[in-house]
């Protein structure tokens, strides 16, 4: 299973690359059922009209990769893990403009 995953991880950068369900399922290592919840909840955002048919942009696989590992470590259920990944990227986000303020601070204090 690791290789498989690692293929899919090479392709998360690829800009417009799309998955099928059945390689998400694999690569991320969860149950259909839980993908389709889990795009219920939000998480994702498949493209295509029935679940057999959905396509996921291979950037948000690191998001259900991170649902999966939660879920299974964790034993965190399917909605938990949906609001812990958003809440856990809404932190990095959140550390990110901190840093540019920072940033932007010490550029600050070095002009004065």
């Amino acid at each position: 299973m690791t290789s498989v995953t690692r293929t899919y991880e090479a392709q998360v950068s690829a800009e417009g690359e799309w998955l099928s369900l059945t390689q998400v399922c694999r690569a991320s290592q969860i149950d259909f059922d839980v993908v389709i919840e889990l795009a219920e909840l939000g998480l994702v955002t498949p493209r295509g009209s029935e679940p057999e048919e959905w396509q996921v942009s291979a950037r948000e696989l690191v998001r259900l990769r991170t649902a999966a590992r939660l879920m299974r470590d964790l034993g965190v259920n399917v909605t938990g893990a949906a609001l812990a990944v958003e809440l856990l990227e809404a932190r990095r986000e959140l550390e990110g403009r901190l840093r540019a303020l920072e940033r932007c601070l010490h550029m600050s204090d070095e002009r004065d």
